[in-house]
Parts: C-alpha cells; structure tokens; sequence
C-alpha cells in the first residue's frame, strides 16, 4: 500500500502559492491595472500578450492561448508531471503532503524495480556474452554507436534453458512476479506445469519507459527472421504498460520539447527512427509504442507541445498513417507539419545514408498537414483539374478540417485558404464544403476512441466471447447473434490492421452463413482496404433498413473492441473467428433430425468434439497451427443436411508486431548459455 496527495492539499497549496511571484521570479512582470503582463514565455513575440491575474490566481495568453494556474505553470516550462509540480510547490509552501491509501502502488512499485532490474541485466547480457555477438553485428550494422545502445539501455535477451528464472531466484523474484511483468510466459499444459518460457528469447531489448523515465516494458527485436514471422514482439499490458499511454522516449524529449520556441515535438513511426534522430541531434523525436497513434497519444503530448511534426515513412503505408494521425492532432487544435520522405526511405535510413543535414534540410520544407494532404489526393488523380476531380478532394480535405475545433478559427482558416489555393476553388465554396462537412459529423461522429479514462481491455480467450444462439438455418433474417455483432465492431474498428485481415480472410467461414446484413459491413470493410474510405459512412445509407441501424449501432456504440483497440487484435480475431465457427457448428447441429441413423449419430458426436475442441483454451502459439487447422478441416467439409461452399485458407501474412512470445523448444532442448551462467553476470 502507498499513499496519493488528497484534494485538500492540491486546493492549499494552490492558495498559499502566489502566481505573480512564481512567475514573475522567471519572467519580467509589469503592473497593467489590476493584472500583470509579460510577452510570453511560451512563445516568442515582441509585444507582452502574455497576462498574469492575481485575483484568479491563472495565466493567460492571448497570443498562443496557454492557459492555466501554478501547477499548470510549472508543468508546462519545466515539462514536469502533475505530482512532480506538487512536490515541488508543498515544499515551497512548507506544506506537508496529506495523503490516501493507495492499495496498488506496492505491486506497481515492484514492477517498476523489476523492470529496471532486468533492463540492466539485458544490457549486461548484450555487452558481455558471446551469445550476444550477432546482436552486436546487428547495431553496428545499422550504425548506431556504443554510446546510443548506452543512452537508450538496449540489451539482449539469452536463449538459456531456465535463465530468466535464475535470474529472477538470484533477485528475489517468484516466477509469479516474471509472468505479471509478462517477461515470462506460464506453462503450455498442465502436464508440464513446469514450462515456463522466455517471452524475448534471443531478441534485441529496447526498454520501454514512462514519462517519468522509469521502464515499464519491453521491445524485442528478432535477429534471425526465419525464427519467427513477428519482428518485434512488445510486452503485454499490464500495471504499469498501456501502450495507447505511452510515447517512446518522451521522457527524454519533453524537456527539449517545452524548451524549442516553437514548442515543436517530432512524431516518427518506430523506435529505431526515434534513437535515430535523437543520437543526430533531433531530440524532441517520439513514437507510439506498439500501437497507432491514439486520442490518449495526442493528450499526453499536448502536456508538452503546441504544434507537431509529422515525419513517417515516405511509402503508402506511412502517407496513410500520417493523414490519421494528423487529424487526430489536428482535432486537437494542435497545427500540424509534415515532412514528405522520399519513397522508400524513412528517419532512420535518411540520416544513415545521407547525414543530419540532408534531414534537417528536409524538415525546414515541411508543410501543414492540409497542403500534405492537398499534394497527394491530386496526384491520385488522372486530371486533378477535372470538376468532379476537384469535387472529390475538397471534399475530403473539408472532412479532415471539420475535426479541428471551432474555437481554433485562426488555425482552421489559414487551413481553408491553403486548400482553397492548392485546389484552385473560391474560399468561399471551401467555406461552404466545410460547413457541409461539419454537419455531417454531428450527424454520424466516427467511432469512439477509447478514452484515457477508461480500463485497458483484454483480448477475451475463446470462451469469454458470449455464447452465441442457434441459427434456425444459414443467414437468419432475425436479430444479428452476439457474435456477428462482435465481428462488425472488429471490422469497423480494426480496419487498417493487416493481422485482423489475414486471420479473418484465412479462417472465416463461409460468408453465406453469415447474417445479410453482416456480410453488407463485411463487403464494406473489403471495400475500405481497398481505398474506399466513405465505404463505412455510406452504411448509415444503406436501402436496408436493417444494414443502417447496424452500421450506426456499431459505430456509436462504447464497444468492447473499440476499447480493446490497444490489446492484440490477431489474437481478437482469432477468437472471434472460433466462435462464428462454434455458431456455425450450433446451426448445424440443430438442423440434424435427431434420428438414430448411424451417420447423423456420427456427425452429431463430432460435431459436439469439436465444439469442445475449439472451446478449450488455447494457450498462444503452440495451439495456433492446431487452430488452423481445425479452421480448415471444417471450411473444405459439407454439412450432413445442406452444402456450403469450401473455403480454401490463404497463406497467413507475415505478423510485423505482436505481443506474443516465439514457440520455443522444449526446456531440455534449449541451447545452454555461454557466459551467462556466471552468477555475476545474474
């Protein structure tokens, strides 16, 4: 148990401090009637916008607009955490910290210190033993020097049979303290109830760390591809680690960050891009960690920034994420640059190939994320002169613009005349595109993100998913099962996710067993892949009646899988998939006659095993290559009492980040370690 400071105190040190001597120990304060004024330490500027109000106890800006009280203040010019600004007023205040029972704290606390522990065990590992030798090639091959793998603590995981639970006997860690750190992965059977396994195994270790600079989790690289098809597996959520709540290595950006007149932050896509330019010198440089750029991403980086840069890879994939990413900071009311990489290359090859100044020259060209956008819908465009041409553009570039709120005129007006003057149109027909476009917001708001308040979800097991009613026969034309509903919602959420593409399109069953108008969302989402981005909105106008209060039911709803968007959406899919074919084999089963013929008799005790047999929990990925092909022994097979079309699995594409451990070999055959065994090195 642990201690949290309680609202009374917040509300005495907030009265026992004086804003005009905490600022004005820092900035030039001068009397103007019954405030004070000072340019703006936020910003630069030549005439004092920047007002201080006494009798409030706040601090205003008209020039940039920041806003706020002591605690806001000190957050805001030193990059502080909210209880880090409290600690420090109280003891200026020489008020002692009156506190609450926090019952969580002890067990986060030691998972903070076994994060730290093992991250310097891992770089141990990487810097002493042989074993870690190819790791070794492998920084040196990307050219990041001994002092960047020290700055960023990377290290290695050994392959040793049992020498994370050595590891944690010597540290007093119970094998219970490694799975809830999720280092560590609980046995596959309770016949080896034994078998534990190393989650990282033989990777690259990237720590992850908190705002506060304290590791929470882990990133592991492989070295040898052919091991496993997952590049990078990440730690699970737990504690200490949402990953929808973390940016990778803003505990070493934010004081650059508040620090840069522009208060500017760098935003890439990968952890190497972001070492990449902090050890060039670009070191307001951050990322998402595992996940894309969340609603929870943008509130932790506005503690620190006012505007941001956009610099994603320079191929479709990284143009696509940086128009989503850009309107989610653009929704914020924070403005947006962005830097067009060439094709191909991304931060980290650029500085590599071509030195710091190439980059840096490169982000002096940057523009606003409206005249990024403006650039390349006209060249998707056979002749982006055409009236219908221009028609379609600035209508998307007027939904995009319609997040920013309203209040921010001056940044969504500036916003306007660039797209006005890059399509070639009147202002005043933008001004009306944009009107249009607002309106249909408030009429269908895009699916909710989940909020910062609310819990992490978990991937639900097979199983956990609700049980699904029987179909009297195929596609019933009543209420969509609880299942389907499920699926709808992960292919509305999880549109751009290529692992939810490949199981679904791999395992599904046969979509003529589906609801109408659940195969209608799924013709939609195959749409939308294929770059229909109104394929959804148009949902909402189906002729079905039934399709448009699905598609809206979804959308709007506070979906578990809309909160489960940070969790493992593979997995997610899996699970979905097993239990459509469960309802599938319902369907079936309650078709039977319940005659005594020797073959229904047979079908129906091989339908209730398999049922059992999808049921059971599946402990990942041992189970994953049972599961498929399960999927396809039922996909390629016929009912007893109706055809149904086979279904010929694809190959499964090749997963670029999980959060699941490789399958090892059994313990015993496990390498043994080099100089890893050495207590010291424990």
């Amino acid at each position: 148990m642990s201690q949290r400071v309680t609202d009374r105190v917040i509300e005495e040190i907030r009265s026992r401090i004086d804003i005009v001597d905490l600022i004005g120990a820092r900035v030039t304060l001068k009397r103007a009637s019954g405030s004070y004024k000072a340019c703006c330490p936020f910003h630069k500027e030549k005439t004092p916008s920047f007002h201080v109000n006494p009798a409030r106890q706040t601090y205003h800006c008209f020039g940039c607009g920041a806003h706020g009280d002591v605690f806001k203040f000190l957050m805001t010019q030193d990059g502080l955490g909210f209880m880090d600004a409290v600690r420090l007023l109280a003891e200026r205040a020489g008020i002692t910290l009156d506190v609450e029972t926090d019952y969580a704290a002890e067990e986060r606390n030691a998972l903070y210190a076994l994060h730290t522990e093992l991250a310097a065990f891992y770089r141990r590992c990487l810097r002493q033993t042989a074993e870690a030798e190819p790791a070794r090639q492998y920084l040196t091959s990307r050219k990041l020097s001994e002092e960047t793998a020290e700055r960023f603590n990377i290290g290695y995981a050994p392959t040793g049979g049992r020498i994370l639970q050595r590891w944690g006997e010597k540290h007093g860690y119970k094998l219970e303290a490694l799975v809830a750190a999720g280092v560590l992965a609980p046995p596959n059977s309770p016949d080896r109830p034994d078998d534990y396994y190393d989650r990282f195994r033989g990777r690259l270790m990237f720590p992850i760390c908190d705002v506060q600079g304290r590791v929470v989790a882990f990133s592991g690289r492989i070295l040898d591809p052919k091991s496993h098809p997952a590049k990078y597996v990440n730690s699970p959520e737990t504690l200490i680690f949402q990953k929808g709540r973390i940016l990778y290595a803003l505990d070493k950006a934010r004081a650059v960050i508040v620090k840069n007149p522009r208060r500017e932050a760098i935003v890439c896509e990968g952890q190497i891009d972001v070492i990449r330019c902090h050890a060039a010198g670009f070191e307001a440089a951050v990322a998402a960690q595992g996940t894309a750029f969340t609603p929870e991403h943008v509130e932790l980086l506005k503690h620190y920034a006012d505007s941001v840069l956009l610099v994603f890879d320079g191929d479709a994939a990284g143009h696509k994420a940086t128009l989503r990413t850009g309107a989610l900071l653009l929704g914020a009311g924070l403005p947006v640059r962005v830097v067009d990489l060439p094709p191909g290359d991304d931060p980290d090859s650029l500085i590599r190939d071509q030195g710091p100044d190439a980059f840096r020259a490169l982000l002096e060209t940057a523009t606003s994320l409206t005249a990024f956008q403006v650039k390349l819908l006209r060249s998707e465009e056979r002749d982006p002169e055409a009236v219908d041409a221009v028609s379609r553009m600035a209508r998307t570039v007027c939904e995009t613009l319609a997040a920013c709120p309203e209040e921010r005129a001056v940044l969504w007006s500036h916003l306007l005349q660039e797209a006005a003057a890059g399509l070639h149109v009147p202002l005043t027909a933008m001004e009306q595109e944009l009107k249009t476009a607002r309106l249909r917001l408030a009429a269908h708001p895009p699916p909710r993100e989940r909020s910062a308040a609310a819990p992490a979800a978990m991937t639900p097991a097979p199983g956990i998913l609700p049980a699904p009613p029987a179909l009297s026969g195929g596609a019933s034309a009543d209420a969509v099962s609880d299942t389907q509903l499920t699926l709808c919602e992960l292919l509305i959420h999880h549109v751009d996710d290529s692992d939810v593409a490949g199981r679904l399109e791999r395992s599904m069953p046969p979509e003529s067993e589906l609801h109408p108008q659940v195969r209608a969302v799924l013709e939609a989402w195959r749409a939308m892949r294929h770059g229909d981005d109104l394929a959804f909105a148009r949902l909402a106008e189906h002729a079905d009646e039934g399709v448009r209060k699905l598609a809206c039911r979804v959308m709007r709803s506070d979906s578990k899988i809309a909160f489960a968007r940070d969790s493992n959406s593979a997995e997610l899919a899996e699970d979905i998939v097993t239990a459509l074919w469960v309802e599938r084999l319902q369907a079936e089963s309650a078709r039977l006659t319940g005659s005594d013929d020797l073959a229904e008799v047979r079908r129906r005790e091989e339908i209730k095993q398999r049922i059992k047999r999808l049921r059971m929990p599946i402990n990942r990925p041992l189970r994953q290559k049972e599961l498929d092909a399960e999927f396809k022994r039922l996909g390629l097979e016929a009912p007893v009492t109706a055809a149904t079309p086979s279904l010929t699995p694809a190959p499964a594409p090749p997963a670029a980040v999980s959060s699941q451990p490789a399958a090892p070999p059994p313990v015993d055959d496990q390498p043994p370690m080099d100089a890893a065994q050495d207590d010291d090195l424990l």
